[in-house]
């Protein structure tokens, strides 16, 4: 068994290594699911510079929007469907996004996204 141990944490150090060496060249991705009038992950981090893929998630049996004004991003959900954006966002912030539906916004269907040097 003790020459098999050094084998074995090989095999399991080996893939991270390649994992931390390559990279990945596909955005990121922050899933965003609205669920009884609120969004479930009210704050997203991101990394400025970076592209990231905001996956849209509406649990609800009703209708739903997402907005950020500050990157121009604007969708309606139907209800219980599911809805990709896509945004590169330059300047570290805290940029606020929220759900246009009539009253939502109101009763607290709000949300940050952080976006870090």
């Amino acid at each position: 068994m003790k020459k098999l141990r050094p084998y074995i944490l090989s095999l399991l150090i080996f893939p991270a290594c390649l994992l931390a060496a390559c990279g990945s060249s596909a955005p990121d991705e922050a899933t965003i699911t609205m669920k009884e009038m609120a969004f479930v992950q009210s704050e997203i981090t991101v990394k400025a510079g970076q592209p990231v893929t905001l996956r849209l998630v509406n649990q609800d049996g009703y209708a739903h929007a997402f907005d950020m004004d500050e990157f121009d991003l604007h969708t309606s959900l139907a209800a219980n469907e599911t809805a990709e954006l896509s945004l590169t966002p330059e300047k570290p912030g805290r940029y606020p996004f929220y759900c246009s539906s009539p009253g939502h916004a109101m009763a607290g269907m709000v949300g940050t996204l952080i976006v870090e040097p």
